[in-house]
C-alpha cells in the first residue's frame, strides 16, 4: 500500500485550486461539501462557480507566493501542474495535480457520500474505472438515511456513556442501534418507534453481561479459509488469546483495539487467563493453531464448562479436507463429544 488512506480535517482550512475550468470545477464541487475556505487562482472562472459566495476568486496568474498558508493544493491547469506541484512541495503542502499522479503527493479516491459517513475507494491511480465501478456497487448498498442514523448517534454518545458500561455492553448497544430496531424504525420514518427502540436498547445494554469464551481453530492457517463466523467473533472480541503459531494474516482480521495475549504454554496458566477474562465479563476469543487444534478446542471447552464459564467452539478446517477442496466439518466424533459435554 503506497498511498496511506486518511481523512483530512478541513474545518476553517484554506484550500487552493489553481485553474478555473471544468477540471477545477469537478474538484470544487467536492470541496464545497466540506467547511474549507476555497481559494481559486485563475484569470477566468467557470460560470458554474462564479457566483458562489464560498469561493474566493483571485483573478490573476499563478505565482508560488499565492500558496502560502494553504492546507491543500489542487492544480487543474496542465501547463501549470509541474510549477504548482514544485511550489507546493517546497512549502510542505500536500498537492494533487489532476491526472498527473507522478507529480502529486496525494490522490483523490472515488467517494460514496452519506455525510457524515463517507466511504473512499482508492486504486492508487492504477485503475480509476475499477474504483468507479466499486463505488457504484457500494452506493447502491448504503441506504439514503444512513448519514442521518450516524448523525443522531453523535447526539446519543453522552447519554450512552452515562447509562451503559464501557466495553462489550456499549458495543452491543451500538451494534443494535446501527443494525437492529432503531435503524429499521428510523429508515421507516417512524419517529416515535425510533425513540422507543433507543430506550429499549439502552435498558438491555445496561444489564451486566456475562463473559464467554469462543474457541476458534484457525485450520491450516490460510486467512481465506477462516469461516465467516470465526471472523465475526474476532471482530466482536474484547480479548484475543492466541497461539504463537497463528499467522499474522489471521491476526489482521481481528478487532484492532482488542487486548491481545499470547497463550501461555502451561495448561494451568492458560486456564487461569481464560477464566479470569471471562469472569471479568469479557468476550474472549481463543485462537488455536496446530495439527490437533480441534481436539485441543474440545479439551479447553470441557475445562471451561467445568469452571462454569460459557463457551462455544468454531472449528477449523482439516488440511486434508482443504487439499481435497472440501469444506466439511473436520471430525464428527469431536463435534459429538462437544455436544455431549454441553448437555
Amino acid at each position: 500500500m503506497r498511498y496511506f488512506p486518511i481523512f483530512f480535517d478541513l474545518q476553517d482550512r484554506k484550500v487552493i485550486v489553481v485553474g478555473g475550468g471544468e477540471e477545477a470545477v469537478r474538484k470544487i464541487r467536492l470541496l464545497l461539501k466540506t467547511p474549507a475556505r476555497i481559494n481559486v487562482i485563475a484569470p477566468a472562472l467557470h460560470d458554474e462557480i462564479k457566483t458562489d459566495s464560498r469561493i474566493h476568486w483571485l483573478a490573476t496568474e499563478f505565482t508560488a507566493e499565492l500558496l502560502e498558508g494553504a492546507a491543500l493544493v489542487y492544480s487543474a491547469e496542465p501547463e501549470l501542474n509541474a510549477a504548482v506541484s514544485a511550489a507546493a512541495q517546497a512549502r510542505g503542502i500536500p498537492v494533487n495535480a489532476v491526472d498527473q499522479a507522478s507529480i502529486s503527493t496525494f490522490i483523490v479516491p472515488s467517494i460514496v457520500d452519506r455525510d457524515p459517513v463517507v466511504v473512499a475507494i482508492g486504486t492508487e491511480g492504477t485503475a480509476p474505472v475499477l474504483g468507479q465501478g466499486i463505488r457504484a456497487k457500494i452506493d447502491a448498498l448504503l441506504p439514503a438515511k444512513l448519514g442521518e442514523l450516524a448523525s443522531v448517534a453523535s447526539t446519543l454518545r453522552t447519554r450512552v456513556a452515562r447509562q451503559v458500561p464501557h466495553g462489550n455492553a456499549r458495543r452491543s448497544f451500538w451494534q443494535n442501534y446501527f443494525f437492529g430496531a432503531p435503524r429499521e424504525t428510523l429508515f421507516a420514518g417512524d419517529k416515535s418507534g425510533f425513540a422507543n427502540a433507543i430506550k429499549s436498547a439502552l435498558r438491555t445494554a445496561a444489564i451486566p453481561s456475562e463473559g464467554i469464551v469462543t474457541l476458534v481453530g484457525v485450520g491450516p492457517g490460510d486467512a481465506e479459509l477462516i469461516t465467516i463466523k470465526a471472523q465475526r467473533k474476532m471482530m466482536e472480541a474484547d480479548v484475543i488469546i492466541y497461539d504463537a503459531g497463528v499467522p499474522a494474516q489471521i491476526m489482521e482480521m481481528a478487532r484492532r483495539d482488542a487486548t491481545r495475549i499470547i497463550a501461555p504454554l502451561r495448561s494451568y496458566e492458560l486456564e487461569k487467563a481464560l477464566v479470569e477474562q471471562a469472569r471479568a465479563g469479557k468476550l474472549v476469543v481463543r485462537l488455536i493453531a496446530g495439527a490437533e487444534q480441534n481436539i485441543q478446542a474440545h479439551d479447553e471447552y470441557v475445562m471451561l464448562r467445568a469452571q462454569g464459564i460459557a463457551a462455544d467452539v468454531v472449528q477449523g478446517l482439516s488440511p486434508l479436507h482443504v487439499q481435497n477442496d472440501s469444506a466439511f466439518p473436520i471430525d464428527l466424533d469431536i463435534q459429538n463429544a462437544i455436544l455431549r459435554s454441553a448437555s
